[in-house]
């Protein structure tokens, strides 16, 4: 049976806090835990949308309190490298290929605003899923996290001695089999997504009940297979297609 795991990326005090709240709502109506990728210390000015929150980290003891799932996502949310590390999504990257003392810096501090508010995530959520094995490694040492929400897979696995809830989907999908994260970013989404959101959810209610712990404790010692790989280049073959098919048309566009 399929499963669906929803994820809200871009957290942090200066989010679109309406848009934010009314997904929020739509969670809690239907008792759905997400997964919250929390910015620890935004400087990226397109998250600085709304007034900054005084009593953000206030709101995310609340969420934590309700049963959502806290990540740490990066630190700053600024991207230094045009390296994509372990998964070749983006080009672009917070950590991959960064010197070692700079991610053990970055990752300590991100850990030490998320300790002062007492919160103590288990997840990470690298921005535009570019980290590196030095950034496993950096987490290992410095940190209580032990998932890493991102990779492609059928279903999650261990790997490099943590758990992978991999994430595949930015809208929800029908698939026969499988554990699936949706990956969505609440500050760029408008009314009609929201509304799609909150039909997608109740017409598939059962198949988004999802409890980590129930999924660690069945797919924790599980490998990634054959049929994984094969899905891992296919995902990236087709999304490289559609990046050249993308480009022609922007030149067919140009010459007229």
């Amino acid at each position: 049976m399929q499963k669906y795991i929803i994820r809200l990326d871009d957290a942090c005090p200066t989010m679109d806090h309406k848009k934010w709240n009314k997904i929020f709502d739509i969670l809690d109506k239907y008792d759905i835990k997400p997964i919250i990728a929390i910015i620890p210390n935004n400087s990226d000015k397109k998250m600085m949308i709304d007034k900054y929150n005084n009593n953000f980290w206030e709101s995310v003891k609340e969420w934590e309190n309700k049963g959502y799932h806290i990540a740490m996502h990066g630190y700053d949310h600024n991207y230094i490298s045009k390296n994509s590390g372990l998964i070749p999504m983006n080009n672009n990257s917070e950590f991959a290929d960064i010197d070692k003392k700079i991610q053990v810096e970055k990752i300590q501090q991100g850990w030490k605003i998320f300790q002062k508010n007492g919160i103590s995530p288990k997840i990470w959520v690298a921005p535009s899923h570019t980290f590196d094995k030095i950034t496993l490694q950096v987490l290992k040492k410095e940190t209580d996290i032990h998932i890493i929400s991102d990779g492609i897979a059928y279903y999650p696995y261990n790997r490099y001695g943590f758990f992978w809830i991999p994430q595949q989907l930015w809208w929800f999908e029908e698939k026969k089999y499988g554990v699936w994260t949706i990956c969505l970013h609440p500050n760029n989404m408008n009314e009609e997504q929201i509304e799609k959101l909150e039909k997608s959810i109740q017409d598939n209610i059962d198949k988004f009940k999802v409890k980590l712990d129930v999924l660690h404790k069945q797919y924790k010692n599980r490998k990634l297979s054959l049929k994984d790989n094969i899905y891992f280049n296919f995902f990236f073959l087709r999304r490289k297609l559609s990046r050249i098919k993308i480009l022609q048309k922007i030149y067919k566009n140009i010459k007229g």
